[in-house]
């Protein structure tokens, strides 16, 4: 999202403010640990403007307290929990209405931010039949930059009218998650190499060390990704993160061939 901000949004988050808009609620997994990153890397410049799960939606374009989200995150509350103060335009809502279900559901669509992290939710959210709803009255995207921190939530087909059609610019799922599918490998490759005593002896410096290599292979992956878009700006940026994947697998199955022989 660093680089996405920087290259899609000219915004460099830790000298301009910007705002976010997150799906999957403080007490999840993916945008709880988004809301701790957001505040532990950018301060006040990130300002959050909606935040949804599935009991309920906080929203206020003035940006949620900060410190009553990580509270939420510390205490794994959904955000209908939401005691901060809210500015004239801010709500929070519980799903426990029909009204107050369509407005959790739509919270996705209609909120202003600069970047949207849909980090849990149903798959295919954001479908062919409905992508159009994401745009505001005036037909621009309520934001520009998608990162997708969960799986699925927009189809291919809808990731690609959005792009087609309106402009945005969006880090597919595996791209914006890889770092996830790495972590599981070294932990594999850890437990097959060290015992649990060894493990425990090295550990503080083992995520250390896995920490640095994770933001190193996510920069490494963005910048690529933007750089080969800004050859080709007609291009969207799902194709790229599928290519990338391609020649990772290409490149694993030759080492693998190479070390077997």
């Amino acid at each position: 999202m660093d680089v996405a901000l920087r290259e899609a949004a000219g915004i460099d988050g830790r000298k301009q403010p910007f705002t976010v808009k997150i799906t999957g609620g403080p007490d999840g997994d993916v945008a709880g640990n988004m809301i701790k990153i957001l505040a532990r890397e950018y301060g006040n410049n990130a300002r959050i403007v909606g935040i949804s799960d599935g009991f309920g939606t906080a929203e206020d374009p003035d940006g949620l307290e900060m410190d009553e989200l990580m509270r939420l995150f510390n205490e794994g509350l959904s955000i209908v929990h939401y005691q901060g103060k809210l500015g004239p335009e801010g709500v929070c809502i519980a799903a426990d209405t029909q009204e107050g279900v369509k407005t959790r559901n739509t919270m996705h669509n209609r909120v202003k931010a600069d970047v949207f992290v849909p980090a849990g939710g149903r798959p295919e959210t954001i479908n062919i039949s409905n992508w159009e709803q994401y745009l505001l009255a005036d037909g621009s995207p309520s934001s520009k930059l998608v990162v997708e921190g969960a799986n699925l939530f927009i189809t291919p087909a809808a990731r690609q009218a959005l792009f087609d059609k309106a402009g945005v610019v969006i880090v597919k799922d595996s791209s914006a998650n890889k770092c996830g599918v790495i972590t599981s490998s070294y932990e594999i490759m850890s437990s097959m190499m060290l015992t649990k005593d060894e493990f425990m002896a090295i550990k503080e410096e083992l995520v250390a060390d896995v920490l640095t290599k994770l933001r190193q292979l996510a920069l490494v992956e963005a910048e690529l990704m933007f750089r080969e878009h800004n050859k080709n700006p007609t291009q969207a940026l799902p194709p790229y993160s599928e290519l990338i994947s391609e020649c990772i697998m290409r490149c694993a199955k030759m080492f693998v061939s190479y070390t077997h022989y």
